[in-house]
């Protein structure tokens, strides 16, 4: 396919959109009408699709059609994942991305977050204190707060992120000796700490303290493999 046609087809999508023709969810015009409209052949359209299928624009629904997607972070993680088995990245380096998205979702906290968000957050770190699903309870804390933040490609991103290192996080708690485990739950109490005290650069620390901790883990994980 000349990328040329993939581009008629992309910059058409992004006019459907622009115009409110078309929003995530919606079923995208059929293979033969945007032949007819682009003047394009029917090959070319579908490996358009195809492709814009593959980075999570859209979505093929067998005997259905082309609905417009918004599963980009899907396309992410599989990106960073051959990465890694590229040894292009490693998990320090998506710790430190990590740490620098939560660092600046953590700036919108004080102005957006409600007593609703605040009281979630104190269920799950008690959860964490109760349970043995520390991982999970960990990745629902982190969530809430990004979504505080309203900033979808930050959530997109984490979520990415998140993806990738949740067989990562499960291996650190599920090895982790009982003191590591209530060292790293406390973090998060510091964290949640300063949110209710409206303590913002005590947060921060409490947020590098934190991943200092996580990148500590990764080390360790790294040194036994």
């Amino acid at each position: 396919m000349e990328d040329r046609g993939y581009i008629l087809v992309l910059e058409y999508i992004k006019e459907l959109i622009i115009s409110g023709n078309l929003s995530v969810g919606d079923k995208l015009p059929t293979e033969r009408k945007l032949s007819e409209t682009l003047s394009l052949s029917r090959n070319t359209i579908r490996d358009a699709i195809r492709i814009m299928g593959s980075m999570g624009f859209i979505e093929s629904r067998q005997g259905s059609g082309n609905y417009l997607s918004n599963k980009i972070s899907g396309n992410i993680s599989a990106t960073i994942n051959f990465m890694l088995l590229l040894e292009q990245s490693n998990f320090t380096e998506i710790n430190q991305i990590r740490r620098a998205i939560a660092l600046e979702c953590f700036r919108h906290v004080f102005t957006k977050c409600t007593d609703r968000e605040i009281k979630l957050l104190q269920k799950v770190v008690t959860k964490m204190e109760q349970c043995h699903r520390e991982s999970h309870y960990d990745k629902l804390f982190h969530d809430i707060i990004l979504h505080i933040s309203q900033n979808k490609l930050m959530i997109s991103m984490m979520n990415a992120l998140s993806n990738v290192c949740c067989t990562l996080i499960d291996n650190i708690f599920s090895s982790a000796t009982a003191e590591t485990k209530n060292t790293i739950i406390n973090s998060h109490k510091e964290i949640l700490n300063c949110i209710i005290n409206r303590n913002e650069l005590a947060g921060y620390a409490a947020i590098n303290h934190h991943y200092d901790l996580v990148d500590k883990e990764i080390l360790k994980w790294k040194a036994v493999l």
